[in-house]
């Protein structure tokens, strides 16, 4: 029993290990690529030489969200190789330990880090994205252009002709917002006139406004039944506003999936980014089974380079069919539940089939 619980010992910190290593690598290159992007950004702005660097660092955490997969897949590899090469494993299954305990041993450490990962890491990457979206924000015009949502309905800052504009609008149902108030004022912000619209029409950046009424600073009232009216947001501008789900951690989904649902705003990323936050711990589980599978599968030495190379591609393979899979859900074409789960069903399914297998060795 003692070298059994030395063994988890072990494999624990050998695991853990390589993931500081691997992920340290991962995140060195994404510091390198992003930081090209960042000093392209800011050469045209009088801030410090390390200015960039801050910047590249913040993305790091919603970075290391989207590459976990991989991280623990490759740091699973290697610690099977491990086991392999310096002949332990042999130690190990003749102090009772079975192929499926070998593997699920490590394969139970990624469900708990997956859950780590949404509970409590989602909630600092969301923080930081925030903090890098506003400073970013700070240093472009797109300052000047905001929407945001609120309990008291959806909110819009704009600029058009020399004009400042405050729009607030009740709900948002399908390419319409509706209960509209559109407030107008000078440059200096002193008031011109206010709109009361009962729907608009925003497919486009040139909005229809249905059935309004103009009150001007002069007291005049002027109503209309339809009226164009230009604005620098359209529906799909808008959308990409709302659905910046970087700077919103896992325990937040919920509340702004409400708020959203509330004023007629599509759900569908929301509910997509809620399921694919509950299915990671297992999918990360899941890249450890197949690194197991694959790596102690292996019959002789000269099969290294081959397996690990066709574990890696089929994981690869694995992430991305997700992601189509995910955006089919996002899209409306295939419901949102059988979107996220089915592939992690049928992968479970097939490490299961693979533990038996293995086990028989």
């Amino acid at each position: 029993m003692l070298s059994i619980n030395l063994f988890k010992k072990h494999i624990f910190l050998e695991f853990m290990k390589n993931i500081l290593k691997v992920g340290a690598t991962f995140i060195a290159f994404a510091i390198v690529l992003d930081l090209f992007e960042e000093i392209s950004f800011f050469k045209e702005y009088d801030v410090v030489p390390f200015f960039p660097l801050i910047m590249s660092l913040l993305k790091v955490p919603s970075i290391l969200y989207e590459i976990f997969p991989f991280i623990f897949l490759i740091s699973s590899i290697l610690l099977f190789l491990f086991l392999l090469q310096s002949e332990e494993l042999n130690l190990i299954k003749l102090a009772g330990l079975s192929n499926f305990r070998i593997i699920m041993y490590p394969a139970f450490i990624s469900l708990i880090c997956g859950i780590i990962i949404i509970s409590g890491f989602t909630i600092i990457s969301s923080k930081l994205s925030r903090l890098y979206l506003n400073i970013k924000n700070d240093y472009t015009l797109e300052n000047d252009y905001l929407a945001a949502i609120t309990e008291n309905g959806i909110w819009i800052k704009d600029i058009v002709e020399s004009k400042n504009i405050i729009i607030n609008a009740s709900s948002l149902e399908e390419n319409f917002l509706v209960n509209v108030s559109i407030f107008e004022f000078e440059k200096d912000f002193n008031f011109l006139s206010r709109m009361e619209i009962e729907r608009a029409d925003i497919s486009s950046e040139y909005w229809k406004l249905h059935n309004l009424k103009k009150y001007q600073s002069n007291n005049k009232i002027e109503n209309f039944d339809e009226l164009i009216f230009k604005s620098n947001f359209d529906l799909n501008k808008l959308k990409n506003i709302f659905t910046e789900l970087r700077s919103i951690s896992f325990w937040e989904l919920n509340k702004v999936k409400k708020n959203y649902k509330d004023l007629g705003i599509s759900t569908l990323e929301i509910e997509s980014e809620f399921h694919k936050a509950l299915a990671y711990p297992l999918f990360l589980m899941c890249m450890t089974i197949i690194a197991g599978l694959f790596v102690l599968g292996i019959e002789s030495r000269k099969s290294y380079l081959f397996y690990v190379f066709l574990s890696i591609v089929l994981s690869v393979i694995i992430y991305y069919l997700n992601y189509f899979s995910k955006a089919l859900g996002e899209t409306n074409n295939l419901d949102i539940i059988a979107a996220i789960w089915s592939p992690i069903i049928i992968l479970t399914i097939f490490c299961s089939i693979g533990l038996i297998r293995i086990n028989e060795k």
